[in-house]
């Protein structure tokens, strides 16, 4: 019996090879989420460094942007990663690209617009570096229903530089900070030195943890709760502690790796969210 299981069990791995399953990787391109599922609203398993090799389990998922996911495993983790920040490699990538829904029509690509500039730019040229490029930048991560907003929580910790750049913020400046490099609008600021640290929201078109600026404060209390995070204290405004992410830089005794503090108007309005990463 045991002589015949293992003969069903090698005819299984030569089927799987000759399906081009086993011929497949999925190579990250930068710093990506494992998510439990094809898209942004999905929970953070753990994160890949640029560089890793995982294994592509054959299926690949399109969201609602057009961007398409791949489903994955490494070691004991299983989920999906964007391809936005990684590459299928293998036999299956065509079978997977013929298979998949096509996205609907990119929109009218906007005038040229400038590269936004990266931290080593700076230190290299001394000034802004700027120069020109053909392609516009990718459209902006799909929104939670929060009025239209667009959702930032997703960019916390990942490549300050690519942030900036599907946001759109092509407006860049270098302060004395432990956050120095920033890239803004008149409603947000993302900062950080390579990855994005710090982000600020004091207009409209942004949520945080589905918090936007003008929402009654009770009502952000309860989104921040229903996403995780800790109440710690009300001494000017509102802050609540973000529980430690696998590739955070530092991490308190609590467990905590940053906090997002909400500064609140005379009619309990948020007029400000502040999401600042702790330097240790």
């Amino acid at each position: 019996m045991k002589r015949f299981t293992c003969r069903l069990l090698a005819l299984a791995l030569v089927l799987a090879l000759l399906g081009g399953a086993a011929l497949a990787e999925v190579k990250t391109t930068g710093n990506v989420w494992l998510r439990s599922g094809p898209g942004l609203s999905y929970s953070q398993i753990t994160s890949f460094s640029k560089g890793r090799t995982l294994t592509y389990l054959g299926e690949s998922s399109v969201d609602e942007r057009g961007v398409t996911w791949y489903k994955v495993s490494s070691g004991r983790h299983t989920g999906w990663v964007s391809s936005r920040y990684s590459k299928l490699v293998g036999e299956t990538e065509r079978n997977d690209a013929a298979e998949a829904p096509a996205p609907e029509p990119a929109p009218t690509p906007e005038p040229a617009q400038t590269r936004v500039p990266n931290a080593q730019d700076v230190l290299e040229a001394g000034t802004l570096f700027v120069d020109s490029v053909s392609a516009a930048p990718e459209a902006s991560p799909s929104p939670l229903p929060v009025n239209g907003a667009v959702e930032l929580s997703a960019y916390y910790l990942e490549d300050l530089v690519a942030a900036a750049r599907e946001l759109g913020l092509i407006s860049y400046r270098q302060v004395q900070s432990e956050a120095p490099y920033q890239y803004y609008n008149d409603a947000l600021i993302v900062a950080g030195n390579r990855d994005v640290e710090n982000i600020v929201i004091s207009g409209e078109g942004y949520a945080l943890f589905g918090v936007r600026v003008g929402m009654n404060a009770n009502t952000a209390a309860a989104f921040l709760n229903a996403a995780g995070l800790d109440y710690i204290s009300a001494l000017e405004g509102v802050t609540y502690a973000h529980r430690g992410a696998e590739n955070s830089h530092y991490v308190n005794e609590q467990g905590h790796d940053s906090c997002v503090n909400l500064s609140v108007d005379e009619n309990n309005l948020v007029t400000e969210i502040d999401w600042s990463s702790y330097t240790g």
